[in-house]
């Protein structure tokens, strides 16, 4: 019995090493995904990135289980065109925060695994340059439709 105790503490601790460790000094908030018709393979989402050091952290890639894939994208206008432009990477400033926001900065959620509507939520992981993560929830709201239109823009890969 002993042995078996011993066995799954040193499997548990050994895979919590291969996980990333939570980077304590950035806090994600206000993490939303724009409603989308069914039909609509692609979805928005923004959040508010807060460095809380007094180093600059590189935010390098964006991940989501209820997604094919995720994207962080720059809204640009370029000759009088809106454009959306793949970022590969984002910079967060020592004592500062960036916000993902339509009409800048923002995710774009590519192939929900399954239907979201309003209320629903989804897993969003942001990984760093250090290797740290963070792990948000996002809530699906309403697309108000006031607000900024990714349907009409031309995406640069």
């Amino acid at each position: 019995m002993h042995k078996i105790k011993r066995l799954l503490i040193t499997s548990l601790l050994f895979s919590g090493i291969t996980c990333a460790a939570e980077n304590k000094n950035i806090r994600i908030t206000d993490a939303w995904i724009s409603e989308a018709p069914p039909t609509i393979s692609t979805l928005a989402a923004y959040a508010t990135l807060q460095n809380k050091s007094g180093k600059a952290v590189m935010l390098r890639s964006i991940a989501s289980p209820e997604f094919a894939h995720v994207e962080l994208h720059l809204s640009k206008i370029v000759a009088d065109l809106a454009r959306m432009e793949k970022q590969d990477s984002l910079l967060i400033p020592a004592n500062d925060s960036v916000a993902l926001s339509p009409g800048g900065y923002h995710l774009m959620l590519f192939n929900p695994k399954r239907p979201l509507t309003a209320g629903d939520t989804a897993t969003i992981i942001f990984t760093f340059a250090d290797d740290t993560s963070k792990t948000v929830t996002a809530t699906v709201k309403k697309r108000n439709t006031q607000a900024h239109d990714h349907s009409h823009h031309q995406h640069q890969h």
